[in-house]
């Protein structure tokens, strides 16, 4: 079989079943690949591709295609593939999980013209524990969890009934012949996923605001030419709800900074075009002077805090530069001062992990001639006085159910 045609042959059928998937695979690179056993998107340097294992896919029903293609094209629209998984394997795993379960209790719950269109894969002979006829995938009923969850529901609901601490794994080797980690079938959460989940998923995830940001665009233009063909009413829903950012930071700078964010646009690279899409550059908000962001790395503050800093300081580099520094009980590395862009966001390297005073932070401010200041928080340290920060544009971020009071500035809870 020609699997690349067969795989056009699919695509072509989803311009009428699922314009929005068409749409996203006909500009995807897609590449064959052995070592994984299905399917699955990568993100690497704004650009989404398709990997797929020829000999799982030559294995489908057409409508077993249809399924695994819009499956696949979910993750990309639900942001899941620009989703900055936790570096614990066990966390990461069952965020994977809980991927799978929102996205297939969707997809498996329409009409029964989508069911005879596309049906979720089944196994066509006994492979491994798993016996013929048994579904390929993963969906709540399997957990005994309702249907038409989201996936951070889904992720609360494993986390109830099973702890990270109950997940266990064992090396075992990839088709390529390679060792990966994988799920122990002995194991709870194993009895359920193994060989319905590709140990592999979530592998090629990458946090990249210009995938998020190409991502909106479509998503903008699927809700403007009503190309959501079969899917379901609660499920674009809950695509266009996963559209929200949790801090708007171009309302954001142009409010509280607004004599240091120009509202002359540039052309950029970052972002397609809203109303003609590729090849067209989009435009972004000019910037006037870079932003200093101190962030908090104090013992108070969790690795997952972090992580979320550092999607922050991503998207303020979509607007303007960022300088940056650190700080616990005093600024790390006062000395340097280097302009981060959105490019240059993965050699952050945070430092101390001590403790909090803000203080340091004003003065540092004043001492390089910054004037506007955003500090990334979780707001557990001294307060701070109106004389303190005077002079000084200060923008406080703080982490869900931290410190809001004695701030000066504005104060913007990360929900």
């Amino acid at each position: 079989m020609d699997i690349e045609k067969a795989i056009e042959g699919t695509v072509a059928r989803l311009a009428f079943f699922s314009p929005f998937s068409f749409n996203l695979l006909f500009g995807m690179q897609r590449v064959q690949q052995e070592s994984i056993e299905t399917m699955g998107v990568r993100v690497k340097s704004g650009r989404i591709t398709l990997v797929y294992n020829p000999k799982f896919y030559e294995s489908l029903e057409e409508n077993e295609r249809t399924f695994v293609l819009v499956h696949e094209m979910m993750h990309v629209l639900l942001h899941h593939c620009t989703h900055r998984c936790s570096g614990d394997l066990a966390r990461a795993y069952k965020e994977n999980v809980a991927m799978d379960l929102a996205i297939n209790s969707m997809l498996t719950s329409g009409s029964s013209e989508e069911q005879i269109s596309m049906k979720i894969p089944v196994y066509k002979e006994d492979v491994g524990i798993r016996k013929k006829g048994e579904i390929i995938g993963l969906v709540p009923s399997q957990f005994g969890f309702p249907e038409g969850l989201s996936f951070e529901q889904y992720l609360a609901l494993l986390d109830k009934k099973m702890p990270d601490s109950t997940v266990v794994f064992v090396t075992c080797g990839a088709p390529d012949g390679t060792s990966i980690q994988d799920i122990d079938p002995n194991c709870a959460l194993g009895k359920i996923t193994k060989q319905r989940i590709d140990p592999q998923h979530g592998n090629g995830f990458d946090e990249d605001t210009f995938v998020d940001d190409y991502v909106r665009n479509v998503v903008e233009n699927i809700e403007r030419n009503h190309g959501w063909g079969h899917l379901g009413g609660k499920a674009i829903e809950m695509v266009k709800k996963a559209q929200e950012q949790p801090l708007n930071w171009g309302d954001i700078l142009r409010l509280r900074l607004g004599p240091f964010i120009s509202y002359q646009k540039q052309l950029s690279r970052r972002r397609w075009n809203k109303h003609y899409g590729k090849p067209f550059l989009g435009s972004t908000t000019k910037s006037v002077e870079p932003v200093a962001v101190y962030a908090d790395t104090s013992g108070s503050v969790g690795s997952a805090d972090l992580s979320r800093f550092i999607v922050e300081i991503e998207r303020i580099a979509n607007y303007t530069g960022v300088y940056l520094w650190s700080f616990d009980t005093c600024v790390q590395d006062p000395d340097e001062f280097v302009l981060f862009n959105r490019r240059s966001i993965d050699s952050i390297e945070f430092k101390g992990r001590g403790g909090t005073y803000f203080s340091p932070v004003f003065e540092h401010a004043r001492e390089k001639g910054v004037s506007q200041v955003v500090v990334l928080t979780d707001g557990c340290a001294e307060e701070i006085s109106q004389e303190q920060v005077d002079g000084l544009e200060v923008i406080w971020v703080i982490t869900k159910g931290g410190r809001k009071d004695g701030k000066p500035g504005t104060v913007i809870e990360i929900n």
